[in-house]
C-alpha cells in the first residue's frame, strides 16, 4: 500500500465471482446425499440394487454370485434413503468399510507426531542441593 491508499486488487466488499461449475457440483452433491424414495425411474416400482458375493462350491471352486436386492421395507414400499446410502448397501462389507474410512479422512484431522525433549541439564547436584531447592531455601541461607 502506498501512502495508506489501496492501489490495486479488488475493492473492499466486492463479492466473489460466481462459478457455474461449482454450483452444479454443490447441487449434485446435495441431491446425492438427500433422502428420497428409492423408486425406479422407468418402472415406477421400488429400485433394486445388485450386490456381489463370493460362493464356494462343494468341489472347492469359488465363484461370484450377483444378487438383486429390492430397496423396500417389510410391507413392500420403497425405502426412504439417499442415493449414497443405497450405493453403500450395494457394496460388500470390506468395500463398504474401505469407503467409510476414505470418507472419514475428510472429516477427521490427521494427528501429527510430537517430539518432546525431556532432558534436563542442571549439572551435578547433591542431595542437599536438591532438598534445599524443594523446600524453598535458596543459596542466600548459606551466606548467613
Amino acid at each position: 500500500m502506498a501512502k495508506g491508499y489501496k492501489t490495486g486488487g479488488r475493492q473492499k466488499g466486492t463479492p466473489n465471482k460466481s462459478n457455474p461449475i461449482k454450483g452444479i457440483l454443490i447441487n449434485h452433491s446435495a441431491e446425492y446425499f438427500s433422502k428420497r424414495l428409492q423408486t425406479d425411474a422407468i418402472s415406477g416400482g421400488a429400485r433394486e440394487i445388485q450386490r456381489a458375493r463370493l460362493v464356494q462350491e462343494t468341489d472347492g471352486t469359488i465363484r461370484k454370485v450377483i444378487d438383486t436386492v429390492p430397496l423396500t421395507d417389510s410391507n413392500g414400499f420403497p425405502l426412504n434413503l439417499s442415493d449414497f446410502e443405497a450405493d453403500m448397501l450395494a457394496l460388500d462389507p470390506a468395500e463398504r468399510m474401505s469407503a467409510e474410512l476414505k470418507i472419514l479422512e475428510f472429516h477427521t484431522p490427521r494427528m501429527k507426531s510430537q517430539d518432546i525433549n525431556m532432558e534436563v541439564n542442571m549439572g551435578p547436584r547433591t542431595i542437599e542441593d536438591t532438598l534445599k531447592a524443594l523446600c524453598g531455601c535458596g543459596e542466600e541461607d548459606e551466606d548467613e
